[in-house]
């Protein structure tokens, strides 16, 4: 294990030394608050890791020196030196230096005798353990302080081991001295099994801790019984297969629990990329029940319908990884996870419906970081469902400028709608209403002098592609279902809404009561079939449709029409539920039947539910609209459901 303190010293002993200057050992040691042995040694320690490139002298009568022979090596090892060590006043790095220490020292220290050592303030420790107990926290690990007799690390070995991988593992092990035949061991023995590159590193992280410990005296003696379920798995015979040749090479025994320790980062891998390493992998009948239960949950809860069989066994192939990291308790950060929450919120929405079911099954709770790499399979589902291109065959394009400006507008449409699509190129002197009449789609960079059937995108010469691409998808969406051409607006909740299906509730009635209203209206003008309440009512006690942000979104499906129907209900006033919940907005949802095999249009009004949701000053500005009209010119302003 690398110490982080005489890094810092020795780094900060190499920056006085490029200053050309000469130091004496006394001035060395008062720069350095340490004593002049230890100078003496981190002087001798610089020598030999340099040998060749750098060393210091000391020139009698002057002090010490640094002498350079090889500045392009020097160069390079002083940069990594630099970008590898951060200054001790950096929270990260003296977290990682007191549990460095609390973890290796059999003496306890002081809070006093701590600070000297890592060369800071009382107060600035004290804080530091503070910050460090919320980090420890999530891993039963609690750093004790008892009256003179220091401080102490409390908690498991194994949770410590992963709190290590999980968090400081670089600051303390990038330099371990590990053996280059038990890199290659663990290497070789990976790609034997097909396992993939970013998991053999893990494992090698794991190995690399696991003897640290072991031979440094700190054993794991003690693991919980769920993890001896291990020894039947393939995993196991893997890590075991490891540790043999590991136990040969080092002429040492590596205890059971040791290899179930190295075992978890197998167990628990991201799902394979190759088709061979999946080719490994069983899928149990646990499993597949378990994607059945999801499956059904997100038809009756969100009336979404995974149809894709090929996608529905990748999804699988991961829940099978997932379920071990989350038994397990193998954390995986997201560093994509603000990203996947943003640019995909109803495939977020749809991954913590099966995270629901997860933790009803299993007893465990699922992390964010693990729903989103859970919603970037539905996210795939969702972007296969739109298949735009289907809807569109023939496009027009009208310029008014010269025919080299006229196709680089035809080649960014390419990018966008694809090389499927017919692109026919027009001046502006030659088209008429009859030879537009025969596109499915115009787009025109000057104004068109006449009316037009077809929908119609302006666009620049030069011109902004993800903005056109959802242009595109709208007009595909209106195409694919039929939706009336003057209702092409920026917000797909405005163009499915009427002024007959918004409805001013009243917030001294129930919840259901309100809901009967919509419903009993919607039913008397044909929207709804005569089993839609009841329906309605055996999905609600099911479970609530309300969320946590003013907007309650009831559905289920309808047989009156094959179209989608949504109504809007607002309270002027909260409605306050039984369960405490308040309601502002009742987003009421037909859906039919031929829908839940093809969920498009209805992840569209998921996903603009999802952003007016988030957005509490347009929440409460559809609370108190009175009239339709009121409700369209909010949802245009503000929304872009596309």
């Amino acid at each position: 294990m690398v110490d982080c303190y005489a890094e810092d010293k020795i780094y900060q002993i190499l920056c006085l030394g490029v200053k050309k200057q000469y130091y004496s050992l006394d001035s060395l040691a008062q720069k350095l608050g340490v004593s002049t042995r230890t100078v003496r040694n981190y002087i001798k320690q610089i020598n030999k890791d340099l040998k060749g490139i750098a060393y210091f002298k000391n020139m009698r009568g002057k002090g010490f020196y640094l002498y350079i022979e090889d500045h392009a090596k020097f160069e390079e090892r002083f940069k990594k030196i630099s970008q590898q060590l951060y200054i001790m006043d950096t929270l990260q790095k003296r977290l990682a230096f007191i549990i460095q220490h609390l973890m290796t020292e059999d003496s306890n220290n002081t809070i006093d005798e701590l600070a000297f050592k890592m060369n800071i303030g009382r107060t600035t420790l004290i804080n530091d353990l503070k910050k460090a107990a919320a980090v420890l926290n999530p891993y039963q690990l609690k750093i004790i302080g008892k009256q003179n007799k220091g401080l102490y690390l409390s908690g498991e070995e194994l949770n410590l081991r992963l709190f290590v991988i999980e968090n400081i593992y670089d600051y303390l092990y990038s330099d371990y001295p590990l053996d280059k035949e038990i890199k290659e061991i663990v290497l070789q023995t990976s790609q034997s099994y097909a396992i993939e590159s970013s998991s053999q590193e893990m494992i090698l992280k794991f190995v690399t801790l696991m003897l640290d410990r072991l031979l440094t005296e700190h054993p794991l003696d003690h693991i919980n019984e769920k993890y001896y379920k291990l020894l039947e798995t393939k995993e196991f015979k893997i890590a075991k297969k490891m540790a043999d040749l590991i136990e040969a090479e080092l002429n040492i025994a590596i205890p059971v629990p040791e290899i179930i320790f190295i075992t978890l980062p197998i167990v628990g891998r991201r799902t394979p990329a190759n088709t061979k390493s999946m080719a490994e992998i069983t899928i149990t009948e646990e499993i597949k029940a378990l994607m059945s239960f999801i499956i059904e949950r997100l038809d009756s809860e969100l009336n979404i319908k995974l149809n894709n069989q090929t996608l529905m066994k990748d999804i699988e192939y991961h829940l099978t990884f997932m379920i071990n990291r989350l038994i397990f308790d193998i954390r995986l950060i997201n560093p994509l996870l603000g990203d996947i929450k943003r640019k995909y919120p109803v495939a977020y929405k749809m991954a913590e419906v099966a995270g629901k079911v997860i933790e009803e099954k299993y007893d465990i709770s699922v992390s964010e970081d693990e729903l989103g790499y859970l919603a970037l399979y539905f996210g795939v589902f969702i972007g296969e469902n739109e298949n735009r291109e289907k809807y569109l065959r023939k496009v027009a394009v009208v310029c008014g400028t010269g025919r080299g400006t006229a196709r680089i507008v035809v080649i960014q449409l390419q990018r966008v709608i694809g090389n499927h699509v017919s692109i026919d190129l027009f001046s502006d002197n030659e088209i008429t209403k009859e030879i537009l009449s025969d596109y499915d789609l115009v787009f025109s960079t000057v104004n068109i002098p006449f009316p037009l059937e077809q929908p119609l995108i302006q666009v620049s010469e030069i011109f902004d592609e993800a903005f056109v691409a959802k242009e595109v998808e709208k007009v595909a969406l209106y195409k694919k279902y039929n939706l009336p051409r003057v209702k092409l607006k920026h917000s797909i909740l405005s163009a499915l809404m009427d002024e007959d299906r918004f409805f001013i509730l009243d917030h001294n009635k129930d919840y259901w009561e309100n809901i009967c209203v919509i419903v009993d209206s919607l039913y008397e003008k044909g929207y709804v079939d005569v089993e839609f309440k009841k329906r309605l009512k055996e999905r609600e006690e099911k479970g609530t449709t309300i969320f946590d942000s003013y907007i309650a979104l009831p559905h289920t499906l309808n047989y009156a029409t094959e179209e989608i129907i949504l109504s809007l209900g607002v309270f002027g006033y909260p409605l306050k539920t039984v369960s405490g919940k308040e309601i502002k907005l009742i987003f009421l949802l037909g859906v039919p039947q031929h829908m839940k095999q093809d969920s498009s249009l209805l992840v569209k009004v998921y996903d603009e539910i999802i952003a007016i949701a988030s957005d509490q000053k347009l929440i409460n500005g559809l609370a108190m609209s009175k009239s339709y009209t009121e409700i369209s010119r909010l949802l245009e302003h503000n929304v872009r459901g596309w």
